[in-house]
């Protein structure tokens, strides 16, 4: 994937190099990546370790600063950003 200055969720989930549930494997995230890929909220640890598995696979530095598409709960009980 070539660098650029901002990402989105559905372009690093369709650049994949190999199926994703592999993929989700390799951070502990199978069963929490596909609600995500799919548009869900996560907490933020979820999706800093999803991101932090895509720039390994990557070779790129993710946040959730330089992605787009993210829905990241806030709070204990999860309240919507």
């Amino acid at each position: 994937m070539s660098e650029k200055e901002t990402y989105t969720l559905e372009s690093l989930f369709k650049r994949l190099p190999y199926p994703f549930p592999i993929s989700a494997s390799k951070s502990d995230q199978r069963s929490h990546g596909s609600g995500i890929r799919d548009g869900k909220t996560a907490r933020l640890h979820t999706v800093n370790k999803l991101l932090a598995t895509f720039s390994e696979l990557y070779s790129i530095d993710l946040t959730i600063d330089n992605v787009s598409g993210l829905h990241i709960l806030q709070g204990r009980y999860g309240v919507k950003e």
